[in-house]
């Protein structure tokens, strides 16, 4: 993840920040689902954005940074989007994810076995500290279209709450080496 090209592009995400990555399964109405699941980037399930389904995310989750799955990137923008899932070149004030773009496949989207939200702790944990925690995204991997909705849900549950508990363990972390550092309260 480049951080300054997702700041000029207006893209705020938290450390780790939680995608499902591909497309999802049935309509394009995934925003606000995926929003109410928490995660941190939200988008339409589509196959390939138009700019009818990502008009429709963006009114369904309005507050949330929204992927699109690449179509035509430009007109992708044109209508909104500064991030889009895809290959090749992306028009300026867009950023391209990109599947090895930082991304630790904490979920397996070919897989309908829900991961436990512990080992996709240890996973964005182990990429944090390698990578940095800004510079990692906490993913689904393409696949979860071939899944049953009710699973695809619990999986994206349990990566969201995973993600969850690899940031406390780097906040706690923080915390632990401020007072040997001179910046946090003695005890």
């Amino acid at each position: 993840m480049r951080r300054a090209e997702l700041q000029s592009a207006g893209i705020q995400v938290p450390a780790l920040p939680t995608v499902a990555l591909g497309a999802l399964p049935g309509p394009p109405d995934w925003a606000a689902r995926l929003a109410r699941l928490g995660l941190d980037v939200v988008a339409s399930g589509a196959a390939i954005d138009t700019e009818e389904t990502v008009a429709a995310a963006r009114a369904a989750a309005p507050y949330r940074p929204l992927k699109a799955m690449a179509g035509d990137a430009a007109r992708l923008a044109a209508a909104g989007c500064r991030l889009i899932e895809g290959p090749g070149a992306m028009p300026d004030g867009v950023y391209g994810l990109s599947a090895v773009d930082g991304v630790v496949a904490a979920v397996d989207g070919s897989s309908a076995d829900v991961e436990d939200l512990n080992d996709i702790a240890r996973a964005a944990l182990r990429a944090a500290r390698g990578l940095g925690a800004a510079n990692v995204w906490v993913a689904a991997t393409a696949g979860l279209d071939s899944l049953a909705e009710d699973v695809v849900e619990a999986k994206l549950r349990a990566l969201v709450e995973g993600a969850n508990q690899a940031r406390l363990a780097i906040a706690k972390d923080q915390f632990d080496l401020a007072p040997a550092a001179g910046r946090g309260p003695s005890s």
